[in-house]
């Protein structure tokens, strides 16, 4: 069974749903990366997460299938939480001029969480075995970080905390995730993905 991933874009979002709808009918489940608050009729506030996951919430409420929800409102909350705390690495990063890498460690030292069930759509994964791109690619820097940071060498942390700046920089300049992916695609951030991901750690 396949992780179906994107990167978190609203455009990479709906290319996923339609990949999804159409291998929904010969599958026994999906799963979603939704609170399983949502698989049990309760609201659910999502913040601003919701502008990118209603996609998702149309295709679980209006297309037949066997969806199931992964996560949960709390976790989303967490997200959020450590949110504000990344923008004030980015902001402290901008007004010194430099990035205190110690400081990052400490942010990123949570492991990456565990794969969902499978099938499944997992936003944000980095693709390895038996994950399936179905829409924006490769992964934004924060969400390369989740998964990666403890895996690289200083150099490439340092690196990638210089991208994550730009990345964040750029979401506070755009009117949204997606200008502000694009943006950065443009200033080279695929080939500075590939070289961290294909590179030694240390």
């Amino acid at each position: 069974m396949f992780i179906a991933t994107t990167s978190l874009t609203l455009a990479g979002v709906e290319a996923c749903t339609d990949f999804l709808e159409a291998v929904a009918p010969r599958l026994k489940e999906v799963w979603l990366p939704l609170p399983v608050e949502v698989c049990r009729g309760e609201h659910v506030d999502l913040g601003p997460l919701e502008r990118y996951l209603e996609p998702l919430l149309s295709l679980y409420h209006e297309v037949r299938g066997r969806w199931r929800c992964y996560g949960t409102a709390e976790e989303l909350k967490r997200r959020e939480l450590a949110a504000v705390k990344l923008a004030a690495l980015v902001i402290k990063a901008r007004v010194y001029g430099k990035i205190d890498l110690a400081e990052w460690d400490r942010y990123f030292s949570t492991p990456p969480p565990a794969p969902p069930p499978t099938p499944a759509l997992a936003i944000g994964a980095v693709p390895r075995r038996g994950y399936i791109i179905c829409g924006a690619h490769p992964p934004n820097p924060v969400e390369t970080a989740h998964e990666l940071w403890n895996t690289l060498s200083p150099r490439q942390r340092l690196e990638l905390a210089r991208w994550i700046v730009k990345f964040i920089t750029a979401i506070v300049e755009s009117t949204g995730i997606d200008e502000a992916y694009f943006k950065i695609a443009r200033e080279g951030w695929p080939q500075a993905y590939h070289s961290l991901t294909s590179g030694s750690s240390a």
